[in-house]
């Protein structure tokens, strides 16, 4: 009789046991260990975005179809070929190779030179070059041409240190996939919390340049605006006349808006038909544009008191002219609202309906221990720096993680001088490389040899949590595979929402229009380098 009391008690405990190790991979149906440092699922989390927007949009769907057109139209360019998505093509980020070399702060190109290609052997980058995107040529704006290639009246400057090649930005590309939970945007947060319609600074004080038209009894009058929680439209009104990113020095949003709205929409490039966002203004397959005008789909997306009036106001703009930057952010932030890639093996496994493989969960006992990882990517957006985790804090998810001398680029605008960079969330980081705001690694392994050896330039404001972190070979090889199962299948192939029109890259790459499906051919990593390289 004891003995078979004994079986039981035997039987129950390998029971026990067998749950405990079901659960503590994901299966569905047993929930998820406790052991998970705080990580949770994306979809656990609100996406966030102004509690006053119904102010500004009637029709949200419009707006998006809006913000995804202007977000993708090449001919926002001045040179009628840079769109907001020729720096955020693959996963949200920039992965070209050619003509991607800044020479940083001593102005001294040591890598390579402007218009080479990078190889694989100059990573890591050890010099104070920075890999970042290619922009326009160096010029000023004259004016407006209104010609069906979207070229701007320019001068061209070759004296500069690009001469006549592209100049490329002085950072790397941050992804604009899950960006909608920043709480600041850009790696140094100068895009404010608070969008003010006109620019990233946020709200205008007393600024009175920084204003929008209402109208009013049939006026416009000047008013200040205030969408918070809002920093994807912050961002989004910085690089569209920035004279590195998108066109030459001196053009501004009142010239922008007449342009565009003198052009047929993504007038250069195709627009699949089954395209998740644009399908239905499609004008069909092999025909390129839209079949709105901008014109008619600003009156469908935002509230008539925001453009509904004959007059004009200072020399000859329309309102709807003049109001172009409040449009543009509000509706670039709320196509990148739908850009959220919470499908990951990670997040399956976080919610209870997927696994993750042994490699893998080593690497998550590192991530949350020795490793130190979530103490600044943390929670389900993985990433300190976010609506849901800066509890109103400015300054939370800014650090100096010692990636190159503070001197060399001071960082936050709110804490200037010190290096602190905003801490970027890590889904699809297998896709959108290189690494840190320089552009410095190229493969993950890379980013986990350089956090191994506790940074490269520690100073006397890197981050405490950034030291010697003595990983063995496996824990590394762990580490490299979990940051592998933070990628969405559907980013991977271009699937809804992450489709897209046809788009001419600068430096002979183009890209097909994409519908909802997704594409045939996956996308691959920075320089289609293996994550474990090193």
């Amino acid at each position: 009789m004891k003995e078979h009391k004994l079986y039981r008690w035997l039987s129950i405990a390998i029971i026990m046991l067998l749950v405990s190790a079901l659960m503590i991979s994901g299966t569905p149906g047993f929930g998820v260990a406790a052991g998970t440092g705080g990580l949770k699922p994306l979809n656990s989390v609100p996406v966030p975005l102004p509690q006053n927007l119904s102010n500004f949009v009637r029709d949200i769907p419009a707006a998006i179809q809006l913000g995804k057109a202007l977000f993708w139209d090449m001919r926002v360019g001045g040179d009628g070929i840079q769109a907001c998505a020729t720096c955020h093509f693959q996963a949200g980020a920039d992965i070209r190779s050619v003509n991607a070399i800044n020479p940083g702060k001593n102005g001294i190109f040591e890598t390579a030179q402007p218009g080479d290609s990078l190889v694989a052997a100059m990573f890591p980058i050890t010099s104070g070059d920075v890999v970042g995107s290619s922009g326009t040529t160096d010029g000023n704006f004259l004016g407006l041409s209104f010609l069906p290639s979207g070229v701007d009246l320019n001068t061209q400057i070759t004296t500069g240190a690009f001469g006549t090649d592209r100049q490329v930005t002085g950072r790397n590309a941050p992804s604009a996939i899950n960006a909608i939970y920043n709480y600041r945007s850009f790696w140094d947060g100068r895009a404010n919390n608070s969008f003010n319609g006109v620019d990233p600074s946020g709200p205008a004080g007393n600024n009175d340049s920084i204003h929008v038209y209402q109208v009013k009894n049939g006026v416009p009058v000047w008013v200040n605006v205030l969408l918070r929680n809002a920093s994807a439209a912050s961002q989004a009104v910085g690089p569209a006349n920035s004279p590195v990113e998108m066109c030459n020095a001196g053009r501004n949003f009142w010239e922008l808006g007449r342009k565009m709205m003198a052009l047929m929409p993504l007038g250069k490039q195709f627009v699949d038909p089954t395209d998740s966002v644009l399908g239905p203004l499609s004008r069909g397959a092999g025909k390129k544009g839209l079949n709105k005008s901008y014109k008619q789909m600003i009156r469908e997306a935002f509230q008539p008191k925001w453009w509904n009036t004959s007059t004009t106001v200072a020399n000859g703009f329309s309102v709807m002219e003049a109001n172009f930057s409040l449009y543009w952010g509000i509706s670039v932030m709320l196509y990148e609202s739908t850009l959220v890639s919470d499908q990951t093996p990670l997040d399956k496994f976080l919610a209870g309906t997927g696994i993750l493989t042994p490699s893998q969960q080593l690497g998550m006992d590192v991530y949350i221990g020795k490793g130190r990882c979530n103490k600044c990517h943390s929670g389900a957006e993985l990433s300190m720096a976010t609506v849901g985790q800066a509890g109103g804090d400015p300054l939370k998810g800014f650090f100096n993680t010692a990636v190159r001398p503070f001197s060399e680029d001071g960082g936050d605008v709110l804490q200037p001088g010190k290096g602190f960079f905003k801490t970027p969330g890590l889904r699809n980081v297998e896709l959108n490389g290189p690494y840190f705001h320089n552009g410095s690694a190229a493969t993950l392994r890379q980013v986990v040899e350089f956090y191994d050896r506790g940074g490269d330039f520690p100073s006397q404001f890197t981050d405490s949590d950034i030291r010697r972190l003595v990983l063995t070979e496996a824990e590394k090889v762990g580490l490299v595979d979990f940051m592998l199962a933070m990628t969405d299948e559907r980013v991977r192939n271009e699937m809804a929402p992450f489709d897209h029109p046809s788009m001419y890259l600068p430096n002979g790459i183009s890209l097909p229009e994409v519908g909802a499906a997704g594409n045939a051919a996956p996308v691959q990593p920075f320089l289609s380098l293996g994550q474990h390289s090193q």
